[in-house]
This record gives structure tokens, sequence and C-alpha cells, in this order.
């Protein structure tokens, strides 16, 4: 089963027997950059999910880098700036009054300037993350919540490798900003009287300031993942609660600290077998990912996603937290296009429900580390809060099974269907 330490192994490398190595393409070559900035970009409502937002701006409104454009009703340290300076364009609602998206243009113009100089205490630099709009950038284990700006950790888990098919490796992305980053994890021993654990590839250990624990996890897919570092290194268990955050989030934290401004920008990996040669763009986050892809597409029709081949969405806008963009060739390219009248696709939709588990060793193989795949698979599946809660569900997210639902065709959304029963479970908690 996915996640079993290899027996001899060096404790600080954890080596993952399972796994799946997906082949879709060739990566970008991640020691190099190459400067995209594109006209337009958007903060989405999809990376917050259940935002109830109180907007600070109106469409029409000039705006700095670092100004502050909404935040959650409910939630005040849930807050959106703007990455960049420009003016508003769009402002679009979803459903129930719901934060669908907001369009900036970005412009020449001045950032604004924030306050570092109480963020040695824990206090000081809490209220400074929060107000730069970069406490987002942690998450809970268990519920994948941002957390509240009390709470203390019982451990906090960098992530610097990536294992997802088409990924840029962190390595020389983080070694071009070794300073900004060794500063943001030494900022990070402050959130919490717990261990810092940065994970990170076989020989491809950043440099870390004293106090940080480096562990390497060698393997295929998801070895990875927060959630199989956290399986390994500090298990949440029944009662426990863990924080994670990406390695490009820990370099932002430390050019705050350094210059008092947001960086900008977000290293993003462009591949895919829908492209005439892959590349690693220095961009903004929210970047337009037509226009990142025009000029680099090949002759077949494609489909742009925003994340990896496994777990990533169909969008126009790069997520807020994702490092990578695939464009990868359209099944109508395939000569395997659907012929089915709209009559029969619908009777194909109401029906198709989760269908038959059946194991087999696929599943073994790409199931999170700890986990009983199929009888997970069919609590949640259900419902099945209790049921869940005793095969280790508080332990995962969505993320974790996007694999299990790759292998199955994606025939069934196992991260819906976990996200839906994690809300069960944490509302009875």
């Amino acid at each position: 089963m996915a996640g079993q330490v290899a027996a001899g192994e060096d404790m600080m490398t954890r080596t993952i027997r399972g796994g799946i190595a997906l082949s879709v393409g060739t990566p970008c070559d991640a020691t190099t950059e190459t400067l995209r900035l594109p006209q337009t970009i958007a903060l989405l409502g999809e990376d917050c999910p259940g935002l109830r937002p109180r907007l600070a701006v109106a469409e029409g409104a000039e705006v700095s880098a670092g100004t502050l454009l909404l935040e959650d009703r409910h939630r005040p340290e849930i807050r959106l700036v703007a990455p960049v300076s420009g003016r508003v364009v769009e402002i679009v609602r979803g459903p129930r009054r719901s934060f669908d998206r907001l369009v900036i243009e970005a412009a020449d113009g001045e950032a604004r300037v924030f306050d570092c100089s109480a963020a040695d205490t824990r206090e000081g630099l809490v209220a400074l993350l929060v107000e730069a709009g970069l406490w987002r950038a942690f998450l809970t284990r268990p519920y994948g919540r941002v957390p509240g700006p009390t709470d203390q950790p019982d451990a906090l888990f960098v992530t610097a490798i990536d294992t997802r098919p088409l990924a840029p490796d962190p390595f020389p992305i983080i070694a071009r900003r070794a300073g900004a980053f060794a500063r943001g994890l030494a900022a990070l021993r402050r959130l919490t009287e717990g261990p810092v654990h940065l994970c990170h590839a076989p020989g491809r250990r950043p440099e870390a300031p004293a106090g940080i624990l480096p562990t390497a996890f060698a393997g295929p897919h998801p070895a990875g993942l927060a959630g199989t570092h956290i399986h390994h290194l500090h298990p949440v268990g029944a009662r426990g609660r863990v924080w994670h955050i990406g390695y490009q989030e820990v370099i932002g934290i430390g050019h705050l600290l350094e210059t008092g401004r947001l960086w900008s920008r977000r290293i993003v990996g462009l591949a895919g077998d829908g492209l005439l040669a892959p590349d690693c763009l220095e961009t903004l986050p929210g970047a337009d990912l037509n226009a990142l892809a025009r000029g680099r597409l090949g002759p077949d029709p494609v489909r742009i996603l925003s994340g990896s081949p496994i777990n990533g969405r169909p969008a126009r806008w790069l997520g807020h937290a994702h490092t990578q963009a695939s464009v990868l060739r359209h099944r109508v390219a395939t000569g395997a296009p659907d012929t089915r009248g709209w009559r029969e696709a619908l009777v194909h939709w109401l029906g198709r429900g989760t269908g038959a588990l059946i194991p087999n060793a696929l599943h073994e193989r790409a199931a999170p580390p700890g986990i009983l795949p199929i009888p997970l698979l069919r609590a949640i599946s259900v419902g099945d809060a209790e049921t869940a809660r005793r095969l280790g569900a508080r332990e995962l997210a969505g993320e974790d099974l996007a694999l299990l639902t790759h292998i199955d065709g994606g025939e069934t959304n196992y991260p819906d269907l976990l996200r839906r029963t994690l809300e069960l479970m944490e509302a009875t908690e």
C-alpha cells in the first residue's frame, strides 16, 4: 500500500512504496524562467470555498498592489488583496450573492508598503500576514480550512516537493530566492510551539535556518503531497491539528518581511502534450491562461487546466495556489468524439451514480498512505461520516483522493465526496 517506509532507509528519507508515476508529457525545465506578465488577472471565489464577501472596492476603482479588495464577512482573517496595481474592470457575483471573480487590468503604479516592525512577535506576525492577505495560505488538517488567527498548530509543514505530473521542480525555483525562503521559514517558527517540517525530494534540500526539520520523500505520486508527509511525520489522529503551506507562499512571506511589499509573482510550469514546448514562467497569480498559452499551442484542439492533469480544473485563470498549468490535447483530437445525442447524454448523466467499487491493485497503489481505499470510498460515497472518521478521513484533503478519481476514469469525483463527508464530520465535533 502507498505510504510504507522502506526497510533500512535513513530515517531522514521516507521512501513511499506504491504510488503511480503518470507519464503525460515532458515537464518544464525549472532551471530557467521566462517572464510573461498578462494584462489581466483574476481573483477567484472557487479558491476560497464558503467565502461570504464584503467588497472594499467597486468596478472602475484604481488599486495599488496590496490594496484590500474584499474580506469574508464571518472570517475577517480571510482577505483578498490586489497582487498588482491597476484598475478593477469586472466584479462578478455567483449564485446567492456569492463571489465568482474580480478582474484587474494591470498597470504601472506604486505598491503598498506594509509596516513589518512588529513581526518579530507571534501576534505582530499574524496581524501582518492577515493584513497582507497571506494568512489564507495556511490550511489545516483536518478539514482543509484557513485557521483562525488565535489558533496554534501542533506542527507546521512546508511542502517543497511536487510529484504531480508535469509539475516544475521546486528546488531551482527556491534556490533563486533562497534568502526570502529562509526568512519565511524562520518566521514560521513563531507560529507554533511544535516542529516545523520542511519536506523535499531526495538530494533537493533547500537551505533552511536552524530549528527547521528537513525530511526527504522519495517515490512516485503521492509522495509529494502534504497529506503523505503529515501521515508519516505527525499524524493528525483523533484530536490533533496541523497546518501546511506551499513553498512559494513561504517565499512570499519572506519577501514581505524583507521589503515590506508583496511578492507579486508566481512561478508556473506550463506543460502538456498540447504545447509546442513546455516552459517555466514567471507570471502573476491569477494570470490569464489563454494569454500565457498564446503562440505556444500545437495544431490540435486543446483544453487548458489550472493545476495538474490529475486534479486541475478547466479554467481561463490561474488558481491562487497553483504552480502549474496543463495544456492537453482534447479527446476529440484522438478520433473519439462523443456522438451521443443530448437525450442519451442526459440519461447517462442522471443514472451514472458512483458505480460499483471493485478492489484492484491500482486502488491500493493510488491510495493515500495508511488508508484502506475501498472501504473509505464506499463510506464517503454514502456520506457515512463515522465510518470515514474511523478509516482516517480526518487526515485527508481532496488532493489526496484525486489520483483515485483519475485511475477510475473521472466518473466519480472522490474529492467532492470527501469534502461533503468532512463537513458532516466537522459539524459533529
